[in-house]
């Protein structure tokens, strides 16, 4: 007849069986803190779209739709924050610098407003370190400032280094053929269900 075991002994049966239970269930509970983070993730990105109304508003950048006052403000802004970037991506490169009449040449306007809408989102509302500046840094700074050096046919201020030169337009603006794009729209992808409107208008064509 065997000797009853010890408790040592019972300890040393148990525990191999134990501590892969441990495991699994230490992996279970990570398992579900990860699906626990998706699931709030989610529910603040499905709160956030649907918190967005049918119109969405203006972005004070936006300059095809925001209002004057708010494109006035923003342009001032940039216009103090460029001697600070010039000062600091400029030292002994002229042409990292943008020439203080930036605000006469449209192309230049419109990059200098994403540069520095960017730099400020890389900037400003988050405690947390990340790479929005970084990135800002090595890719959009140097290629706005290929914009900005490129020749004044190509809507760059490369001329302006010592006096501005105004940029000159070879060709009109093109106006919109609205009337040909509205039947090119009509013919290529609102064309009707039914099969004989679609042959009367093939026929019309």
């Amino acid at each position: 007849m065997s000797e009853p075991r010890t408790h040592d002994d019972l300890v040393e049966l148990i525990v191999p069986l134990v501590e892969p239970l441990i495991e699994r269930q230490e992996k279970v509970e990570q398992g579900l803190a990860a699906q626990e983070t998706v699931l709030v993730e989610l529910t603040n990105q499905l709160e956030r779209l649907t918190s967005i109304g049918p119109e969405q508003e203006v972005s004070p950048w936006n300059l095809y739709a925001a209002n004057p006052k708010q494109i006035s403000e923003l342009l001032t802004k940039i216009n103090q924050w460029l001697p600070w970037m010039n000062a600091t991506y400029g030292t002994g490169q002229s042409t990292n610098m943008i020439p203080a009449c930036w605000f006469l040449h449209p192309n230049v306007v419109a990059h200098l407003v994403g540069l520095y809408t960017s730099w400020t989102s890389a900037n400003y509302g988050s405690e947390n370190p990340n790479s929005d500046l970084v990135y800002w840094n090595l890719r959009y700074l140097p290629d706005v400032l290929d914009i900005v050096n490129a020749p004044a046919d190509k809507g760059g201020m490369a001329g302006c280094r010592r006096e501005h030169r105004a940029p000159e337009r070879t060709d009109p603006v093109p106006e919109a053929l609205t009337d040909e794009f509205t039947q090119w729209l009509e013919r290529g992808y609102l064309l009707p269900d039914d099969d004989e409107a679609v042959a009367q208008l093939d026929v019309s064509q």
